[in-house]
């Protein structure tokens, strides 16, 4: 697919490759990066996390939506592109079906890390690419070794860890929600 040699890539550039449904591409300070397509607890907890805030969002009626694996641009730059596990954005930003939205639409982007790699990029390079972004609320959630989530929350252009706990997580920004970690990550078979 990459025969020739390319430098640093934009949203255009990204946009002109074929659709491959087996990798998931971002870019960072105008490199690509290129990640499998995540696995099947992975979906399953992305799946259950924008289900739990949507729920939160319906009912404390703001206008807002939590969508799964969207991209996130910036027009401050061109060379920035991510999309994060579950993205919750204002509603005007979704009602106009955007191909991609904008980090300032973004309320909260939540990753969810199931490796030492992700894990990595999720509490390091996202961490910051986020917050440069402006996105006021980030959430990571972890699915090894348990279960486990970490919520931050934009102060004077950095984040600061606000709640980071494998049990339940009572949360009253950006909207009212409660969290239990261990309950996003498996099926009930009860």
């Amino acid at each position: 697919m990459f025969t020739e040699s390319h430098g640093p890539w934009t949203v255009d550039d990204l946009h002109r490759l074929p659709d491959d449904e087996f990798h998931r591409y971002e870019i960072d300070d105008g490199v690509l990066i290129v990640s499998p397509r995540p696995s099947s607890p992975h979906q399953f907890a992305s799946y259950k996390i924008t289900d739990v805030l949507n729920r939160a969002i319906e009912t404390a009626q703001v206008d807002l939506v939590a969508v799964p694996e969207v991209e996130v641009v910036t027009d401050r730059r061109d060379d920035w592109l991510k999309v994060p596990d579950v993205a919750v954005v204002a509603w005007d930003a979704f009602d106009s079906e955007p191909q991609e939205y904008q980090a300032a639409d973004v309320a909260l982007a939540v990753e969810i890390s199931g490796s030492r790699q992700s894990r990595y990029r999720d509490f390091g390079e996202k961490l910051v690419a986020y917050a440069e972004a402006g996105i006021p609320h980030y959430w990571v959630l972890e699915l090894v070794p348990a279960p486990k989530l970490t919520v931050f929350e934009l102060v004077d252009g950095t984040y600061e860890q606000i709640a980071a706990s494998s049990e339940l997580i009572k949360l009253g920004r950006p909207f009212p929600v409660e969290i239990d970690p261990g309950r996003l990550t498996r099926p009930r078979r009860d």
